[in-house]
């Protein structure tokens, strides 16, 4: 009886939770979707033993069996395996299953920080986003979804901003965002002076009331990259030229509520640099369950490199590198979650305290219901949204 040998991709991810299954292949970013039968359970089984090397011998009489057949057929045609004539196979046809190997673990920096030799973890510093002060066009809620000034009465000290970058500088720390109404921080073109001789591209992120409010004032510096909040439809398009006209360099972020939102402000995105943030208001769940909610097909579509599926696997993508300090001096590794310290503690302790403590940069799919679900890791890390809806994912496979 002939025999062949199934040889998996090293590109290929093959997830199996409870009764179905999941091929991935990461390099050309094709999938397939099957059902776990009996024996196609068993050929499982035995792939994911590493020693294997991700082969898997089969008899001609296994290969007629309608549920192998199909399996093997759906490897072949994604690019996802080949089937080989045992006849013609070498020692050396075998391949590697994809499975995440970390550098460093947790633990080695626990053992490194008892020593007192951890200094490089200051290292994961990526961006540094500071609420300089408070503006009447902020808002608490949305803070906690994205860039967008709040209501903060306190107002950051200058010095403690600088001492606070000089300590995170790192070759990896690549922007530097200074959010509030920069209008009414005191000694502001002092602070953003310091700030440049660190040489780390920085944005100041205002909302487009403050901004039209003081345009004399825009008109008088040159300043460099502005973040523009459209926070209200009836003043973008003035806003927009009035950048435009003073040659200052900008990008706009367009808040969406609602799809007529996104109607209103779809004609300025064509013709300059600008992003759709949808922003949950407590009152338009609809729309995000059915514009921003992922379905399978989009999860399928997402076309994610090998590494990608790994940082997934590993980090939080959305939130890793990341810090925010608010006004009041309290710093966070998302907003949503328990502050790390304060602008006045050392850089390296707060990052220390989210590596050990945290709930933010390692926060990964690894709770109910997504890791019951084959498409765990491919879909998109927790975000700020999730939080704020008191949901566990925005999904429509696994709501």
């Amino acid at each position: 009886m002939k025999k062949y040998r199934l040889v998996l991709s090293e590109d290929t991810f093959l997830w199996i939770k409870n009764h179905e299954g999941l091929v991935y292949q990461s390099k050309k970013y094709r999938a397939f979707v099957f059902s776990l039968s009996e024996k196609l359970s068993e050929i499982c089984s035995h792939l994911f033993v590493l020693e294997h090397l991700y082969t898997i011998d089969l008899t001609e009489k296994e290969l007629k069996n309608s549920d192998v057949r199909h399996f093997v057929d759906q490897l072949i045609e994604i690019d996802a395996g080949r089937l080989i004539p045992n006849t013609s196979t070498k020692k050396g046809t075998v391949s590697l299953m994809p499975v995440l190997k970390i550098h460093e673990e947790i633990s080695d920096y626990i053992k490194k920080h008892k020593r007192g030799v951890g200094g490089n973890i200051i290292e994961h510093i990526h961006e540094l986003t500071f609420y300089l002060n408070g503006s009447k066009y902020g808002n608490d809620l949305y803070y906690r979804q994205t860039i967008f000034p709040t209501k903060h009465e306190s107002v950051l000290e200058t010095e403690k901003i600088i001492r606070f970058i000089r300590n995170s500088k790192n070759p990896f720390l690549f922007n530097i965002n200074l959010v509030g109404n920069i209008f009414s921080f005191p000694y502001f073109e002092e602070l953003l002076h310091h700030i440049e001789t660190f040489e780390i591209p920085v944005t100041i992120c205002i909302t487009g009331s403050d901004a039209f409010e003081n345009k004399d004032l825009l008109k008088k510096n040159d300043w460099r990259k502005f973040r523009i909040i459209a926070d209200k439809k009836d003043n973008i398009e003035r806003t927009i030229a009035f950048f435009e006209e003073i040659g200052i360099s900008f990008s706009v972020d367009f808040i969406i509520f609602s799809e007529q939102d996104y109607l209103d402000v779809e004609k300025f995105s064509t013709t300059m640099d600008g992003n759709f943030v949808p922003m949950c208001n407590g009152e338009n769940i609809e729309f995000f369950e059915s514009n921003i909610f992922i379905s399978e097909k989009e999860i399928l579509s997402s076309a994610l490199s090998k590494r990608q599926i790994f940082q997934r696997q590993a980090t939080n993508v959305n939130h890793f590198g990341k810090l925010t300090i608010l006004p009041d001096g309290n710093v966070y590794a998302d907003a949503n979650q328990t502050s790390l310290g304060t602008i006045g503690d050392t850089v390296y302790s707060i990052v220390y305290r989210e590596f050990t403590e945290g709930k933010s940069w390692f926060r990964v799919r690894n709770f109910t219901p997504c890791k019951d679900c084959i498409y765990q890791w491919l879909c998109p890390s927790p975000s700020n949204y999730e939080t704020v809806i008191g949901r566990s994912n925005l999904c429509c496979v696994k709501p």
